[in-house]
Parts: structure tokens; C-alpha cells; sequence
């Protein structure tokens, strides 16, 4: 190789190095090179109470994220654990929320608004010195059928979160971009819903035009007056009948129809 043609494939090397570090999002390096950790419960914003805990369908009430994390951490080893800020480097703080992220289409206003929620875990690496966070991860819970589905997932999601912690420390370069994030499953549920909403409507929409249509061409003509009365008392009857089965076989054909958010 040539003296000319090596240097230049150096420049281009430089190049991309410079141009990536620009683009880096680095991970602060306290957070990197810290061997001591304080973890703190920050139960929840507004919805810590015991009393609220218990309307949902996860079991240990409000302190469950921080048992759950501390003893993950434990198993973990990687941090020792303190219990003091003055003794450590970094102060890892885990709490549960359940933000509502939409509402289910009402079939009165009359009725409660059906919330759907986002259960999630957040964890906040802060700094133990002044408390400001240095950098935060988010899990969120997969909505769960029964009980024992509901708690299952929200053990996935502390393990899930961990797993996040360990690939900061031990390979910060993996970070994915925001971008490339999937939707929170609250998200997508939602999403999910109200596709599925529309895809009803539209469903119903045709169908009741096409049992309508072929009400229309069905309709036999006659002469005799009180004969036409009953045939047509009749078919208006079947066709309100047909009508109805179009607009409810419609809407099923539609909620059920494939759909794939993001």
C-alpha cells in the first residue's frame, strides 16, 4: 500500500471517529466508574398509597419495586451496596407509576371512562451529592390478563430493567437511539384499540350498505294492493333484520382484521 493511499484512509478513519463522538450521546462517566450505591424507594407520584396498591392487580403493595430491585442488585454484585449517601458514588432511586395514557371510547356518557394505563418502573441514577439525576431508565409492564400474568410481567420488567443497568455500566456504546424505541405496551394498546375502533366502524359501515343494496334488489313488484302490503311489511322486516346482521358481521370482520402498530 502507498504511502499516499494509507494516509488517506487514516484521514477517513478521523474522520469517522470525530464524527461519531460528535454524535455520541456519552453516559456521564460517574455513572460508569462508581463501585458504591445508595438505592432509595421513590414509591410513586400519586398513586404510592397503600390503599391504591391494592386496585391493582400486582401483590406486595406499594415497596415492591425497591425489594424487588434491591435484592435483583444484590444478585447482581457488580455495586456494593451502602447506606448512606456520604458512603456512596451513586444513588440509584426506583419507583412505580401508572400514568393514564388514553381513554376507551364510552358507550354513554353516563358511564365512568374506561382509563388505559401504563404501569412502569423508573429508575433514576442521580447524583448523591446534590440529588440531580444523571441519567434514566424506564420499563414499562405489560398489561396482564389475570393476576398471576400481572405479577409475572412485572417481575419481567424489573429484570428488564437490570438487564438496561448492566448493559450502561458494561457496554454504554450499545445504548440504542430514542428513535429506534418500541412504543411503552400502555401505548400500543391503546393505539391497538382505537385502530381496531375504526376498522369496526368501517366494517359496520359497509355492511349495513351491503345487506341494505341487497334488501333493495330483492324487493319483488306486485299488483294487488293488499297483497303488496304484506310483502312489503315482510321484506321491510327481513331488511331491517339483514340490515342489522350486515352492520354487526361488519364490525366483528373489522375489529378482528390483522393490525400492527410501529
Amino acid at each position: 500500500m502507498s504511502r499516499v493511499n494509507a494516509w488517506g484512509i487514516r484521514c477517513l478513519a478521523t474522520i469517522v471517529a470525530l464524527a461519531s463522538a460528535a454524535n455520541a450521546q456519552p453516559v456521564p462517566r460517574q455513572v460508569l466508574v462508581a463501585r458504591t450505591v445508595l438505592i432509595g424507594n421513590g414509591g410513586s407520584e400519586s398513586y404510592g398509597a397503600e390503599s391504591y396498591y391494592h386496585l391493582t392487580k400486582y401483590d406486595g403493595g406499594p415497596d415492591r419495586p425497591y425489594r424487588a430491585f434491591y435484592t435483583a442488585m444484590q444478585s447482581w454484585g457488580h455495586y456494593e451496596l451502602v447506606g448512606s449517601t456520604t458512603d456512596a458514588d451513586l444513588l440509584l432511586v426506583i419507583k412505580f407509576t401508572n400514568p393514564v395514557v388514553d381513554r376507551a371510547q364510552q358507550s354513554s356518557t353516563e358511564t365512568p371512562p374506561d382509563w388505559i394505563y401504563d404501569p412502569q418502573l423508573d429508575l433514576s441514577i442521580n447524583d448523591p451529592r446534590t440529588g440531580l439525576p444523571l441519567w434514566t431508565i424506564t420499563e414499562h409492564i405489560e398489561p396482564g390478563g389475570d393476576r398471576a400474568v400481572a405479577n409475572k410481567r412485572y417481575d419481567d420488567a424489573v429484570t428488564r430493567l437490570v438487564d438496561d443497568l448492566k448493559r450502561i455500566i458494561l457496554n454504554p456504546d450499545s445504548i440504542v437511539s430514542p428513535e429506534s424505541i418500541a412504543l411503552p405496551p400502555g401505548a400500543l394498546a391503546a393505539a391497538e384499540r382505537r385502530r381496531r375502533e375504526i376498522h369496526s366502524g368501517i366494517g359496520a359501515l359497509l355492511g349495513g350498505t351491503a345487506a341494505s343494496i341487497l334488501a333493495a334488489t330483492t324487493f319483488n313488484r306486485c299488483d294487488d294492493v293488499q297483497a303488496c302490503a304484506t310483502h312489503g311489511a315482510s321484506h321491510a322486516a327481513k331488511g331491517a333484520l339483514g340490515f342489522l346482521s350486515g352492520v354487526a358481521l361488519g364490525a366483528a370482520i373489522g375489529w378482528y382484521l390483522p393490525v400492527h402498530i410501529q
